[in-house]
């Protein structure tokens, strides 16, 4: 399995996609209507030490992350939201948590984030 960086994340419906990343933010679910019907949506923020990404968990999901958490994600894919790469889980993508502690901690990588929203203004 090959594992791919933040940084190297294209924002197009890119399945397949391979990564270990942190949780930095962990927003507050809200229930959205899809063409499936009613469901519920969290969205996250992630990282590793290139960069932060939005990733989105739906359903029951919602709750195997939290704050801090080192997550691998196998088979996920990479679109646009409103103009910037989303992470999901999709159908066939899975998610669990790891321990590596050589992986940068969560105040580190927030902190990278806010470096990079401080760019963005």
């Amino acid at each position: 399995m090959t594992l791919i960086k933040v940084k190297d994340l294209t924002p197009v419906k890119q399945p397949g996609i391979n990564i270990r990343v942190r949780v930095i933010v962990k927003g507050e679910p809200r229930s959205v209507n899809t063409k499936f019907g009613k469901s519920r949506v969290c969205d996250l923020k992630v990282g590793d030490e290139t960069g932060t990404v939005t990733f989105s968990l739906w359903g029951t999901k919602i709750n195997d992350a939290s704050f801090g958490d080192l997550l691998e994600i196998k088979e996920g894919y990479c679109n646009v939201w409103q103009g910037r790469p989303q992470l999901s889980l999709g159908r066939d993508g899975s998610m669990e948590k790891f321990e590596d502690d050589s992986f940068p901690d969560a105040q580190t990588i927030l902190n990278k984030f806010l470096e990079e929203s401080a760019e963005e203004d």
